[in-house]
């Protein structure tokens, strides 16, 4: 008797669990119950072993924007879609699970973190204070802003913990290729054959005209926009580079054929930023680095600013409408005042772009810089500008000067040009191979950001987001890497 209950029992539970999976499998959970899914799912793994959760962040990362779209063929546009925060959530669960581990990590001796945790740690903490104090916009569209600026810096922390694990850190180098690969497929197909049914649903939901050319979207492959491709295409150019230094003779093959792959990708998103970080990857991994004194590397960094801010100058100035004496006029003029400011800004920069050559985007983002360095000028703006997320000014330096002030200007440079300064002391000193390639990728990697970060906010999404911050963590404590392989 008491078998048959057994077995009774047993039956009933099978029954239950097939209504329960074929529910499941026919019925679509929404936005927000997919994120608790994924979360719950991820969680136990994520606290037993945290790099778990560094794995899935930057696996999931690229396909969140393609997730989205295809929810556009069951559920409409939600205003705020919970998708966005998925792997905020994935990297705070990761860094709750390590706050233990990062706390004996920055007691041991041998790390060169120094100043750069406490200014990381400083700038969290005033970017969180500075939603809702000193802001002039209301906290609520300032809350959503804060999305772009705090959670994945987080990964700086990350980084910082894992720096000793070179097999990891190639593991995510070797993800991120096959993944740029698989992404540029994908952007080939939509240039060649067209874009899917939810693909052309999610275009009549949205304003982002400067998506189009002549009325045809740019491709974008899995992510949010064509820069965004763009730049994963380019940091995967620089994981092709290091893992071609690395490989064995099949994976210098498939790194070696990635490359001119890559590169006509970043090609076909029409992002001229890009095109010119694509081949800064080379310049800097096959030229600069080869320079040994400091000094002369900090005239090569300045001088390529140079250039590259001088060639779009030149570009625009050629191809434009508008003229030598009326591009003077528009730069000269008194800024945020006249037609100029507007038509450059917004009117005839989007009527441009019927050829990615004759977009002059550079001179309508200097009319804008124009405005925010003269309007920082009062006592109040030059200490603490407009507050966080107030002024995209398409240039991610002059964005922290618009937003937080000249000590918000000081501390983009701080982390772009620190890191690189930190990394290329570091180099000189490392002996394995290994870790050398690494760090000269993580260098290449934030020169290259950088220097696009001037016509662009390019570490404010992903992938530059979580990139940057990870590996610059990493490259913090590269020196204990070098150690445990020595040991």
């Amino acid at each position: 008797m008491q078998k048959k209950a057994l077995n009774s029992v047993l039956y009933f539970a099978v029954i239950v669990t097939g209504i329960f999976l074929a529910y499941k499998t026919i019925y679509i959970p929404k936005q927000g119950e997919l994120v608790a899914l994924i979360t719950i799912l991820l969680l136990y793994p994520i606290f037993r072993y945290p790099l778990t959760g560094v794995y899935a962040a930057f696996l999931i990362a690229p396909f969140v924007s393609f997730l989205r779209r295809l929810y556009y063929l069951i559920h409409a546009r939600p205003t705020i879609d919970p998708l966005i925060m998925l792997t905020d959530i994935l990297v705070a669960v990761v860094f709750a699970g390590l706050i233990f581990e990062l706390r004996e990590k920055l007691k041991e001796k041998g790390h060169e973190a120094g100043a750069f945790l406490t200014v990381v740690t400083i700038y969290i903490i005033y970017m969180v204070i500075r939603t809702f104090v000193f802001n002039i916009q209301p906290p609520s569209e300032s809350i959503a802003k804060l999305k772009y600026y705090a959670p994945n810096v987080l990964l700086f922390y990350i980084g910082f913990v894992y720096a000793a694990r070179l097999t990891h850190a190639k593991a995510i180098w070797y993800l991120t290729l096959v993944i740029g690969v698989v992404s540029c497929l994908y952007g080939l197909k939509q240039l060649y054959i067209g874009y899917s049914s939810f693909e052309k649903i999610w275009f009549s939901s949205i304003s982002f005209t400067t998506l189009f050319i002549k009325g045809i979207a740019r491709p974008f492959s899995f992510f949010q926009a064509p820069a965004a491709f763009a730049d994963y295409l380019v940091i995967g150019m620089v994981a092709a580079i290091m893992i071609g230094a690395w490989g064995k003779f099949k994976s210098k093959v498939f790194a070696a054929c990635s490359i001119p792959l890559l590169f006509s990708g970043v090609l076909i998103t029409s992002v001229r930023s890009s095109w010119i970080g694509a081949l800064a990857v080379f310049f800097f991994w096959f030229g600069f680095l080869k320079v040994k004194k400091t000094a002369n590397r900090i005239v090569i960094i300045v001088l390529v600013a140079v250039a590259f801010f001088s060639y779009q100058m030149v570009d625009d100035v050629l191809s434009s409408w508008l003229g030598i004496k009326s591009i003077k006029s528009a730069v000269t003029a008194p800024a945020g005042t006249g037609k100029n400011y507007v038509d450059l800004l917004v009117t005839n920069r989007t009527g441009a772009i019927t050829n990615p050559f004759e977009e002059h985007s550079l001179l309508s983002r200097m009319t804008l810089w124009q405005y925010v360095f003269e309007s920082s000028l009062s006592f109040e703006r030059i200490f603490l500008g407009r507050g966080l997320g107030t002024l995209n000014s398409d240039s991610l330096y002059v964005t922290y000067l618009a937003e937080f002030g000249y000590p918000g200007l000081i501390v983009a440079l701080f982390f772009m040009i620190g890191f690189v300064l930190r990394g290329l002391k570091t180099l000189d000193r490392l002996t394995d191979d290994r870790v050398i390639v690494l760090t000269k990728g993580i260098i290449v990697m934030d020169m290259v950001l950088g220097l696009m970060c001037v016509t662009g906010s390019h570490i404010h999404a992903f992938p530059g987001d979580m990139y940057f911050w990870f590996f610059n963590g990493m490259l913090m404590n590269v020196v204990t890497m070098e150690k445990r392989i020595v040991q």
